[in-house]
């Protein structure tokens, strides 16, 4: 009997559903070889009827409940039994004896078989209730009270939304809502054995999930309302009156974008870049492979220069720096600390030579000194290629956006956070937030996975980072 119920579950399920399946299934899908599956042609959504079946048809799913109580069994075996599955009137037998004393909703259909023959009764309909009471603070099994009553006469009772009515008799099916608590409970009764809610919306949660990754909201003063052009509305806001401050170094030096991933960054770069007066001067590098093993001669042939100059590093100059004068920079390497050339130090550019480019440094000890810088031979490592790249470039990057994490040490007036997706590694919203010196100067442009503009983002911290410090110092100090 077991193996039997189990093989034949979906039926058995079928037999006993006050719904039904609201889609035109494909039969030659399901005739073929392999796991039963079948193709459904349209929507999926569930459908209900009358409590009563329309004269001279036989009663189904829900009207089983309600119509001729005698002819039950047979009819349940008659609607869900073919002659690739037979059903079995003891099974058959056995469930509705259980739903009658388990199950709410069935208690509910059960209650008006002898108020439906009252001739009086013409008009009655039965109303399950959408949403229970929104002060239940845990998983309740329903009482049947709570689950459905009967509207008598035309009285029409005040619906809630997602309330269901079902009619005395009507010739329509009506579809009911997913978002309906009892949508799983009317379809999966072996599922939901007690007519128990899907969900409920109301519950709280009880108990602390230690999760790495949090969302938090972002007070509404500190938004940036979007646009169709993010780049643009975000680029206003940070850098306010750009057209008449482009060449000012205390302008330049208060103000920056921060965003997680590079290719924001580019685009960011690009597009304030677009905005300055004057012509534009690229530098190229020069790109060889580097190898120690034997058939480097091999591996330098397999990767012409065309495909070295196409490949971009973190940390590392691209191929092609397109500059012009007055745009800000980002030192990425250490050239000479002694006079303030350290990796991450920000300047101004203040002339575009062949062999150099001099810049004004902004900020720190060394703030207002001239400085030059040359190019320099860059080796790059990378384990997804079988060699050493050698990189002949300026180690410099343009800096009105910057990456987050290259952002570290910097302090700044005016911080526009740019998340067209949440942050992606441990304490990166920290330390984007933390840049900035005051909160009227932090502003955030933040749009979900669908591109909506939303006021909640991610927050990565992982806990077990602060309690191997805390072993650390405690080692230390020991």
């Amino acid at each position: 009997m077991a193996a039997h119920f189990r093989d034949h579950i979906r039926s058995y399920n079928a037999a006993f559903s006050f719904t039904s399946f609201g889609a035109q299934l494909d039969p030659r899908i399901a005739r073929t070889r392999g796991p039963y599956s079948f193709t459904i042609c349209g929507e999926n959504y569930h459908r209900i009827g009358s409590l009563l079946p329309v004269e001279g048809r036989r009663p189904k799913y829900a009207q089983l409940y309600v119509f001729y109580p005698e002819s039950e069994l047979s009819d349940r075996l008659a609607n869900f039994s073919s002659s690739e599955t037979r059903l079995r009137p003891d099974i058959i037998s056995g469930l509705m004896k259980l739903f009658d004393v388990t199950n709410e909703l069935v208690k509910s259909f059960r209650r008006i078989q002898t108020q439906l023959r009252d001739p009086a009764a013409n008009n009655l309909r039965l109303r399950i209730v959408g949403a229970r009471d929104n002060s239940s603070r845990q998983y309740d099994l329903p009482t049947g009270s709570e689950l459905a009553g009967l509207i008598p006469g035309d009285f029409v009772a005040d619906k809630a939304d997602r309330d269901i009515i079902i009619d005395n008799r009507s010739h329509g099916l009506q579809r009911i809502s997913s978002l309906n608590p009892k949508f799983d409970a009317l379809h999966f009764p072996i599922l939901f054995p007690y007519g128990e809610d899907g969900f409920h919306e109301h519950i709280s949660r009880s108990f602390h999930v230690n999760q790495p990754a949090d969302w938090i909201e972002i007070p509404t003063q500190l938004l940036i309302e979007p646009s169709d052009d993010c780049l643009s509305t975000i680029a206003a806001v940070v850098y306010d009156a750009f057209a008449e401050n482009y060449y000012s170094i205390s302008y330049l030096a208060e103000r920056s974008i921060v965003t997680p991933t590079n290719q924001n960054v580019l685009e960011l770069n690009d597009h304030m870049l677009a905005m300055v007066p004057g012509s534009v001067r690229s530098y190229f590098s020069c790109d060889t492979v580097h190898s120690d093993s034997n058939d480097a001669a091999a591996i330098s042939s397999e990767y012409p220069t065309e495909f070295l100059n196409s490949l971009s590093f973190n940390g590392y100059p691209d191929h092609q720096i397109d500059l012009k004068v007055f745009t800000p920079i980002i030192l990425l390497r250490n050239l000479n600390p002694s006079i303030g050339l350290c990796n991450g130090t920000r300047m101004m550019v203040v002339y575009l030579g062949h062999y150099v480019i001099r810049a004004i440094i902004m900020g720190g000890t060394f703030d207002g000194k001239t400085v030059a810088i040359p190019r320099i031979v860059l080796s790059i490592n990378d384990y997804r290629w079988p060699f050493v790249l050698k990189r002949r470039q300026f180690p410099v990057r343009l800096c009105y956006a910057m990456a987050i994490n290259k952002s570290q040490r910097q302090t700044l007036q005016h911080v526009g956070v740019y998340l067209l997706k949440p942050v992606f590694s441990h304490g990166q919203l920290y330390v984007a937030i933390s840049r900035v010196k005051s909160p009227a100067g932090l502003h955030f442009l933040i749009l979900n996975e669908a591109g909506i503009p939303s006021n909640y983002t991610r927050s990565i911290v992982y806990p077990e980072t602060f309690s191997e410090l805390e072993e650390s110092a405690t080692t230390a100090l020991g």
